[in-house]
C-alpha cells in the first residue's frame, strides 16, 4: 500500500484479506476533473444543487404533512436511487474502471476485479434511515471483497453513513467527507448503515465492491 498524499486518513485498525493488510478505514481524495461522478448525477436531476433537492417537489413529492423525518421520504429515497441508477450505470462504470486501476490500485493495492454497475443512493433530507445496520456477510457478499464509497455531495452527520471502527466495536462514527473524497472499508466483516437524516442536506453517493489481485510472488 502506497500512502501517497491522496490519502487524507488510514486507521490504525486492520484486516486481512488477500494475504495483505488494509486499514479498516481509509479516505482518499481524487481529481473531478478527471473524474467527474457529479455532473453525471446533475445531468439526471438538471441542477447541481444536488443537497437541496429535496426542496425540489419533482424529486421528493411528500404527499402527508408527517413531520420529518418521515416514512414518504424515504419511500421517495429509494424510488430516485432506483432511477439514478439506470440512468447512470453504463455511463459511471468507465469512470469507476479508470478511478479503480488507477489512483485506487496505486494508494491501495492492484485491483483484480469490480462490481460494474455501482449501486447510486440518495438519502433525502427528512427521511428515515434507509439502510439497516448491517455486514455486507449477511446477505452472502465475498468477505474478500472491499468497498468502495463515494458521495457526490457533503457527507456528514445524519445524512451520511455510519461506520464501526473496528469489528464488533460498534463505535458507530458518520463519515464526513465532501465531494472529491472517498472512502473504502471492510464492508464484508464491519457493520455500517444510516440514521434517520434530519441534517438539512440530501446526500447522494455511489457505493460498490471490488477484488484486490493476488500478491505476486
Amino acid at each position: 500500500m502506497n500512502t501517497s498524499a491522496a490519502v487524507s486518513f488510514a486507521s490504525r485498525e486492520t484486516y486481512a484479506v488477500g494475504g495483505c493488510v488494509f486499514p479498516n478505514q481509509m479516505i482518499f481524495h481524487y481529481d473531478t476533473t478527471r473524474w467527474d461522478f457529479r455532473s453525471l448525477v446533475a445531468k439526471v436531476f438538471d441542477t447541481d444543487d444536488l443537497e437541496h433537492l429535496h426542496l425540489n417537489a419533482a424529486f421528493n413529492p411528500l404527499t402527508r404533512d408527517d413531520p420529518a423525518p418521515n416514512y414518504e421520504a424515504t419511500k421517495n429515497s429509494w424510488a430516485a436511487s432506483k432511477a439514478l441508477k439506470e440512468a447512470v450505470s453504463a455511463a459511471a462504470e468507465p469512470i469507476f474502471r479508470d478511478l479503480l486501476h488507477g489512483l485506487v490500485a496505486d494508494i491501495f493495492h492492484p485491483i483484480a476485479s469490480f462490481q460494474p454497475r455501482a449501486a447510486a443512493r440518495v438519502n433525502f433530507h427528512g427521511a428515515k434511515a434507509i439502510l439497516r445496520f448491517h455486514t455486507d456477510a449477511e446477505y452472502g457478499q465475498d468477505l474478500e471483497a472491499v468497498n468502495l464509497w463515494l458521495p457526490v455531495t457533503s457527507a456528514f452527520g445524519s445524512n451520511s453513513m455510519y461506520l464501526e471502527s473496528a469489528v464488533g466495536r460498534g463505535d458507530y462514527t458518520p463519515l464526513r467527507l465532501t465531494y472529491g473524497q472517498a472512502c473504502l472499508f471492510h464492508g464484508g466483516q464491519l457493520m455500517h448503515g444510516t440514521q434517520d437524516n434530519d441534517s438539512g442536506s440530501t446526500r447522494i453517493s455511489f457505493d460498490l465492491r471490488f477484488r484486490i489481485a493476488s500478491p505476486t510472488a
